[in-house]
């Protein structure tokens, strides 16, 4: 199967846990094996979201939040918080959110608004 490229939004292995993007590339099969749902999101131009965590599932505990995006985009901001780096992702990508401590990552929606699927994961994904 093909394999799909994903730009991973994890803790820094520091003591600050701060956000960064890690790219990384796995198999369709170990994907589509680990999804817990999928939910179809339209989000509005402009809007965002300040520092936050990706949550862990109350069933399954720690989980990787999944979105694939169709039509539009968003930017996620990661790193220090008084040093966030932006990253737009647009149609195509896909953007894995598991940065479960630390301070977090902010996000905002593009000016064409996005269009995405939302998949749960199991597990965090390995980096």
């Amino acid at each position: 199967m093909n394999p799909i490229s994903l730009a991973v939004v994890c803790c820094e292995p520091t003591a600050q846990h701060h956000s960064r993007v890690v790219d990384i590339t796995m198999s369709r099969q170990e994907f589509d094996a680990r999804v817990l749902r999928t939910t179809e999101q339209r989000l509005g131009a402009g809007e965002a979201r300040e520092l936050h965590n990706a949550a862990h599932d109350p069933e399954h505990g720690p989980v990787t939040y999944v979105q694939e995006v169709h039509e539009g985009g968003f930017s996620v901001f990661a790193g220090a918080p008084d040093g966030l780096q932006e990253r737009f992702f647009g149609p195509g990508t896909f953007v894995a959110f598991m940065d479960d401590r630390g301070p977090g990552h902010a996000s905002w929606v593009g000016p064409e608004g996005v269009r995405r699927t939302l998949r749960v994961l199991k597990g965090h994904l390995a980096v």
